[in-house]
Order: C-alpha cells, then structure tokens, then sequence
C-alpha cells in the first residue's frame, strides 16, 4: 500500500508535477480540497509526509509545521527561482528538509525515499 503525501502549494501546476513525481515514487499524493484549509487537509489525510510550497502563507509557517510534526508526519519544503519568501531560518530551525524546484525526477525520488523508507 503506498503512503500519502500532502501536498500544498500555492501554485497549482507545480502541486501537479510534484504529485506526478511523487505517484511515480510509489507513493499516493493528495491534495487539500478547493474549501479546505491546510491544517484541515492534514487531519482529513493524515500523510507520513506534507510537502509545502514555500509562498504558500498558510501552510509555511510555524502555526502549520508544528502541528503537522506533531501528528508523526515529516515536513519538506520546497521553492523555485521564483519563490518570494525566505524560511530558512524556520527550516534550519524546525529541522526540515529544503528542496529546490525544478530538480530532477531522480533526486526528487531519492529524497522521498530518505524521508519514507
């Protein structure tokens, strides 16, 4: 049975090419519903692994990654060339995986299965 991964994001083209990769690693993505909030999501899927885009205001942040943590999941994030925030400092904090996009299907795969053996 694969695992769930949460995916939020601010970007809907780049949810869909990271659930595309990560379907392809073997594992099921899942999305918030159009009217659901981010930590709604969370209870609803419940995933071994969130993946947040870093614009996303309401996902990237303490008030979500500490909860999520808390339920047992792990945390990645991940920005582009066009990403307007910086978390690095609550990254380097929390102690969360940093990924940045576009990146190969391979390396992508491979951090997944770092963070879901």
């Amino acid at each position: 049975m694969s695992n769930p991964v949460l995916v939020i994001s601010s970007d809907p083209l780049a949810a869909a090419l990271l659930g595309a990769a990560i379907e392809l690693a073997g594992h099921a993505p899942r999305f918030p519903q159009s009217d659901e909030s981010p930590r709604g999501a969370l209870l609803r899927v419940r995933p071994r692994l969130v993946v947040i885009d870093c614009d996303h205001e309401d996902a990237c942040s303490e008030a979500f990654v500490g909860p999520a943590l808390m339920t047992g999941s792990q945390v990645m994030l991940f920005r582009s060339p066009r990403t307007r925030r910086d978390v690095g400092e609550m990254a380097d904090r929390l102690g969360l995986r940093m990924v940045d996009m576009p990146q190969e299907h391979d390396s992508l795969t491979d951090v997944l299965h770092e963070l879901m053996p």
